[in-house]
């Protein structure tokens, strides 16, 4: 007798994400797995063990926006796409765009200022973690640009943040030109609109700049 395959906590929370999000996408109910016993078998598996493997390499990816992407880049509200179709080209080249309009979005939406929260948590630990204090990240290097750069690349950290540092945009230009288009693409493109956007924000602004401030004294305890 062959062995069970053993379903993976990630395998269970992709299936559920994407039950979750195309379900509701499309205006329908749904019911949360919880009973994943004979899922081995199941002819969705072959394709969440496919997005384990995908989300494990690319952990940047948040799984959240990956299953949303088409919802919101395309007009269509009746279509529901199935698990196949997350294992495609076309679904990583659509959660790219999904990914760059968000991006630009004003920064006092919610889903911006979650991820500025999540960005301050995730610089906090890096510069304790690095020995560093909050006041030294934008000018920290450890290779041939500054740190922040890949964290942002990598979707770690929200453009928006940075701005609240005041060094930032100087240290900026004192990186190749063609380098920051190459790693920060649509990011460094857009980079007078999001400056300008994050100037008249009503909300992130002041988020930032006390979030900056609180865990500057964090790292200090």
């Amino acid at each position: 007798m062959s062995q069970a395959t053993e379903i993976t906590e990630l395998e269970k929370r992709i299936y559920n994400k994407y039950l979750a999000i195309s379900r509701s996408s499309v205006g329908k109910p749904f019911k949360l797995r919880k009973d994943f016993k004979d899922f081995a078998e199941d002819k969705n598996y072959v394709y969440v063990h496919k997005l384990s493997y995908f989300f494990n390499k690319h952990s940047h990816v948040d799984i959240d926006s990956f299953f949303r992407a088409p919802y919101d880049i395309y007009s269509d509200k009746e279509t529901v796409f199935d698990l196949k179709f997350y294992t495609s080209q076309r679904a990583l080249k659509i959660y790219t765009l999904h990914m760059q309009k968000k991006r630009v979005q004003s920064p006092d939406t919610d889903d911006q200022l979650f991820s500025i929260k999540k960005s301050l948590e995730y610089i906090l630990t890096y510069c304790r973690n690095n020995k560093i204090e909050v006041c030294e990240y934008a000018n920290h290097i450890t290779s041939s640009v500054p740190e922040f750069i890949h964290h942002v690349k990598k979707g770690h950290v929200n453009i928006y943040t940075m701005f609240g540092f005041s060094d930032f945009e100087d240290v900026l230009r004192s990186v190749d030109k063609e380098l920051l288009e190459f790693m920060l693409c649509d990011i460094y493109n857009n980079l007078p609109r999001l400056r300008t956007q994050y100037q008249s924000s009503r909300l992130a602004k002041n988020f930032i700049k006390q979030g900056i401030t609180k865990i500057k004294l964090a790292t200090k305890t």
